[in-house]
């Protein structure tokens, strides 16, 4: 099986800092049913969040304040969550923890902390810069750490 990546940003409206520690705490992550698609894809991020695979990867940014973990889903979505209506939750493993502090300055893409979007897959065609921008800086791991 091959691993796919996500970025999963639980934005700085919705979220303070002690919401992000609680949801790494308890092993859980949110989104909301209501967050649309990017540009004109036929599903939401939502959808996309309900039916990433279990196994898939993601890190978890709080905007672009900081990256703090790479996650891997361990189980379904739930439709209930203790944000109540309309938030969904993912339970999620710990993978590793990030050991770099900065904002990302790097380039501008959907599944990049400087943009505004919520739960976006990396393609694989980018997975090489996914890995440049973010699995290295970051958590200091390659792709061949998973297997390609």
């Amino acid at each position: 099986m091959k691993p796919k990546f996500w970025k999963l940003s639980q934005g700085t409206r919705e979220f303070d800092l002690r919401d992000i520690i609680e949801s790494i705490n308890s092993g859980l992550v949110y989104v909301h049913k209501d967050t649309r698609g990017k540009g004109t894809s036929s599903t939401s991020q939502a959808e996309d969040f309900i039916s990433a695979a279990i196994g898939d990867y993601f890190y978890l940014t709080h905007g672009n304040e900081g990256i703090y973990l790479l996650g891997q889903f361990v189980g379904p979505a739930n439709l209930f969550s203790k944000y109540g209506d309309g938030w969904l939750e993912r339970e999620f493993k710990f993978i590793f923890a990030s050991n770099n502090s900065n904002f990302y300055s790097g380039e501008h893409k959907w599944w990049a902390p400087n943009d505004n979007s919520t739960f976006t897959r990396v393609p694989e065609h980018e997975l090489s810069l996914f890995e440049e921008e973010i699995l290295r800086p970051y958590f200091e791991v390659t792709l061949n750490e998973f297997g390609l």
